[in-house]
């Protein structure tokens, strides 16, 4: 493992992922108004006509009735749609780990990239027919098979783990979440300006090849970080051995290893998914029923939602990290209770711009992530880094499932005009827990720093 300076390690595993956010984020609202408009057409088969109010005008008493047939089975979709992309991936995450720290991080995200590539091919041809809305699922199983978006990210955080100096990390991971938000604010905005002008086909044919894009660039532009001297043993993938060493890894006491911080980091970030991806599976659903909104008026508000986020990020890590010397504990609380302010807020909306407020309030939080996978990277060996992200992502996998489920059962059973929707309710409860949490990692890291403060005037005495 070589670390990488200058400006080789800004343009390594970073654009390709952001070309990949880009192509799921254009053709994600995309996506989901084409699944309630065939689910209103071809599932419950309602006339045409009555499921265009829907779009057309929205905050009518009838567009009120019909969503709420729809969107119990767009709920049932969405939680099938999240099964198949995260539970054999939450599998082969805990092979491929340490199977990377053994033979590299490129094969990885060569075939996480060539399973989306074939992912939205297929959508993109599914979306010319008028075909139920449960066959686009079969478009999701290369992706799934490949190892999806888990295996990315997975290969992408070990590899920056592999090129930076420990110091420099946390800047490095939120650069990577920064081209993250950059991508999704382009799909965002880009995303419905195409479907008008084409419509589906050749929305989801311009994200497809922008994956393609993404799959070339690792092919030719990514360099491998492991050194390995013997050929690469695809057999020995599925090695049970490599579990085991996995899990001894995790869970084995020894020096560079503090196995508090490591777990509390975990429980966090699994906190952190479930709200970031609850969040996602009913936003869409919720301002569509409370305020009549389009895909162009969700469009707006998660482009500004990102824009938010980019700024937040940037102001954080670099001015109060950076310049302002504030640990990453300080960090990860600041992000913390912004988005438990922000969730409070969603909760309590009635109007529309109480969403655009809310965003504002949440965004520092989007530190969150960057910050606490810095705090973990630091509490483990390099040699372990793939280990330990791969636990972290195989548990990460699962919990879309889990949040989609949680989320979108509670939010079926409670639609708007209920208010205050319990649904952001629920976050705010998981913010608490992560803010617990997070005092545990703080008091933990000063009683090891206490400790071998001691240990060292001790041994210059």
């Amino acid at each position: 493992m070589a670390i990488v300076t200058g400006w080789k390690c800004y343009v390594s595993v970073q654009p390709p992922i952001m070309m990949l956010i880009f192509a799921m984020s254009m053709s994600g609202t995309i996506l989901t108004d084409l699944t309630v408009y065939r689910t209103c057409t071809v599932v419950l088969n309602i006339n045409k006509t009555e499921c265009l109010i829907i779009n057309q005008n929205g905050s009518s008493n009838e567009a009120h009735r019909i969503d709420t047939l729809v969107q119990s089975q767009v709920s049932l979709i969405s939680m099938s749609k999240s099964l198949v992309e995260n539970l054999l991936p939450a599998f082969l995450s805990f092979f491929v780990g340490p199977w990377s720290d053994k033979y590299g991080r490129k094969p990885l995200l060569l075939a996480g990239y060539t399973g989306y590539s074939l992912t939205f091919c297929l959508l993109s041809l599914m979306t010319i027919w008028d075909i139920n809305p449960w066959y686009f699922l079969i478009a999701y199983m290369p992706s799934a098979c490949f190892g999806g978006l888990c295996i990315i990210l997975l290969a992408s955080f070990s590899y920056i783990s592999d090129i930076s100096l420990e110091k420099d990390r946390t800047w490095h991971l939120a650069y990577l979440e920064i081209l993250i938000s950059l991508g999704l604010i382009a799909g965002i905005f880009t995303g419905p300006f195409i479907f008008k002008l084409y419509g589906y086909p050749i929305a989801l044919s311009v994200a497809a090849m922008s994956i393609v894009f993404a799959n070339i660039y690792v092919l030719f532009f990514v360099s491998e970080t492991i050194q390995c001297t013997s050929p690469i043993m695809w057999s020995s993938l599925f090695d049970v051995s490599l579990v085991k060493d996995l899990i001894s890894t995790c869970i084995k006491k020894r020096d560079g290893f503090d196995r508090c911080v490591v777990w509390c980091c975990i429980m966090y970030l699994i906190l952190y998914i479930v709200t970031m991806d609850g969040d996602m599976s009913i936003s869409y659903l919720f301002s569509n029923a409370r305020f009549g909104w389009d895909v162009s008026q969700y469009s707006n508000y998660m482009g500004a939602n990102v824009a938010l986020g980019i700024i937040g990020t940037l102001i954080g890590v670099k001015i109060i990290g950076s310049l302002g010397g504030c640990s990453e504990t300080v960090l990860v609380m600041l992000a913390s209770i912004s988005s438990l302010s922000g969730a409070f807020m969603k909760a309590f909306a009635w109007q529309a711009w109480h969403m655009y407020l809310s965003i504002f309030i949440s965004m520092f939080g989007g530190i969150s992530g960057p910050a606490i996978r810095s705090i973990l990277s630091k509490s483990v060996p390099s040699s372990d880094a793939g280990k330990v992200f791969s636990l972290i992502t195989s548990i990460e996998t699962t919990m879309p499932f889990a949040a989609a489920s949680l989320y979108t059962t509670v939010y079926s059973h409670y639609l708007p005009p209920i208010y205050p929707s319990p649904v952001w309710l629920i976050s705010c409860v998981l913010f608490i827990i992560m803010i617990i949490i997070l005092i545990c990692i703080q008091i933990r890291i000063t009683k090891m720093d206490t400790l071998q403060y001691r240990m060292l005037s001790q041994e210059s005495e």
